[in-house]
């Protein structure tokens, strides 16, 4: 009998997890497409970024972030809208995304994002949000 062994992950693990499941739903859907993005100071430093992917019809935002000093300048609108310009681009009609109270719900909302559920309560008195956008 073979044992297993779970434990915590290490950063580097996240990669091969989520590009484990994306070779996985390439059984299931042929057309899909990593449409993850990184912003770059200057120097090169790394200052946010998003983490997406395409199955089909559907992109979907896993997640963003933006470091606390350069937000509020526009470099998370600047990124969804690339996104959404991309996964448009490459045939998704819809794009699906999910955030709770204290993060971003009215950022999405303003970049045209509709609310299809909520999860009351979901992390102490804070509730999770499930957004889409329609690209076409």
């Amino acid at each position: 009998m073979t044992r297993y062994t779970i434990k915590p992950a290490q950063e580097d693990a996240h990669e091969l997890v989520h590009s484990g499941l994306r070779s996985y739903n390439r059984r299931f859907v042929s057309d899909a497409a990593d449409l993850s993005l990184v912003v770059e100071d200057e120097a090169g430093n790394m200052i946010g970024g998003c983490d997406a992917f395409r199955l089909g019809d559907l992109a979907i935002l896993d997640a963003l972030w933006v470091a606390e000093p350069y937000r509020k300048n526009g470099l998370g609108s600047q990124m969804l809208r690339q996104l959404e310009q991309e996964a448009s681009h490459q045939g998704a009609t819809h794009l699906e995304l999910n955030t709770f109270e204290f993060q971003a719900p009215g950022f999405y909302e303003k970049m045209g994002y509709h609310c299809f559920g909520t999860i009351a309560s979901a992390i102490g008195n804070y509730c999770h949000y499930f957004y889409i956008k329609n690209l076409t």
